[in-house]
């Protein structure tokens, strides 16, 4: 590493100890430290800011490493009438119990990379910084979407959707309300979409509408639900229609962006970071949290000899939630079958 970019990665250290108020002799010496108070919700805001979709969803501090769901039992009718008495209703944490897991998140930025942003000079902090906040959200979010299992020891080379590190939401639902998530259609374990014979539904307004039902009645008519759909399922969407009023290239392409930026079944669409390709979900994003336990983070930063490079690390317990099954319906993206398919699927 140049001398240069070595003053550098001193500045970071610096920052790291001002910023988080630790010893900058352990920060110096690469040893990790503890993350706490204001410290910890400075660290959580930098994360959120670095994608909008966590942006708009819950990411509290809770105390305990398992308990009861923060948010849950809010989102429900609390007027009535009782012939004797007042009417109440209580808000119950109906629904799973979270529990907050270990999660490391390390990376290592080798001394070639580190010397070629260092030539951006007064941007090199800025740069870092960004870098490895950013790849800490876009984890969280694939945990997110694909985590299904809490492994030991996690494999990334078998499980590239970061499948075993935590339970993400889909995996909350099917182990809590495993029928708000559609697993076949007229075959079993098999949803197929497409204007075939074969076809479940016929198009994604057509899913929508289907899987609007599934949620409590008390939330179908909301104002703030929203459909999450994969990529894949919006491209056959657009095809679809391009082929169906698209006769030039220019008006195929215009149909193309305009369902993109659509609606379907009434309900706003987005396509998320890391969501299953043939995946569909409808609920709300404050229905979606992501829980870190108080006292549970540690920060490290380290010139690593044997490494070769910058070792950044982020060590925390960490639970995925979704606060009120009832507002919350999908489908089994491993399931989706589409025209043209041949029977194979595909997801991200």
């Amino acid at each position: 590493m140049k001398p240069t970019t070595e003053i550098l990665v001193q500045q970071i250290r610096n920052v790291l100890a001002k910023q988080y108020q630790a010893d900058p002799q352990q920060v110096l010496l690469g040893k990790s430290f503890a993350i706490t108070g204001p410290q910890e919700e400075k660290l959580l805001g930098a994360v959120q800011q670095s994608t909008e979709f966590l942006q708009l969803i819950n990411m509290p501090m809770v105390t305990d490493i398992a308990g009861e769901k923060v948010f849950s039992g809010m989102q429900r009718s609390i007027t009535g009438r009782k012939k004797t008495g007042r009417f109440r209703a209580l808000a119950n944490p109906g629904g799973g119990k979270y529990t907050c897991v270990d999660t490391d998140s390390g990376v290592i930025i080798p001394w070639k990379t580190a010397d070629t942003w260092a030539r951006m000079g007064g941007q090199f902090l800025a740069l870092y910084g960004a870098y490895v906040q950013k790849q800490i959200a876009l984890d969280q979010l694939m945990i997110g979407w694909n985590g299904v299992s809490v492994a030991d020891d996690t494999d990334p080379a078998t499980q590239k959707l970061l499948e075993d590190v935590n339970k993400g939401w889909m995996q909350w639902m099917r182990d809590n309300l495993p029928k708000n998530i559609l697993t076949g259609g007229k075959t079993a374990d098999k949803i197929h979409i497409g204007t075939d014979k074969d076809a479940d539904y016929t198009s994604l307004d057509h899913l929508a509408y289907d899987l609007r039902q599934g949620l409590d009645p008390v939330h179908r008519q909301r104002t703030d639900l929203v459909l999450m759909v994969g990529a894949d399922l919006i491209a056959k969407e657009a095809d679809a229609a391009g082929k169906m009023h698209g006769r030039t290239p220019t008006e195929r392409s215009a149909m193309k962006q305009m369902d993109l930026m659509g609606s379907f079944g009434g309900l706003p669409a987005t396509i998320l970071p890391n969501f299953p390709a043939r995946g569909c979900v409808i609920t709300t994003y404050e229905n979606l949290s992501l829980y870190t336990q108080e006292g549970s983070m540690r920060r490290a930063f380290k010139d690593d000899d044997d490494h070769k490079g910058l070792v950044d690390s982020y060590y925390r317990n960490e639970a995925y939630v979704v606060e009120d099954e009832t507002l919350f319906v999908g489908l089994e993206p491993g399931n989706v079958v589409l025209e043209g398919d041949k029977g194979t699927t595909t997801n991200p």
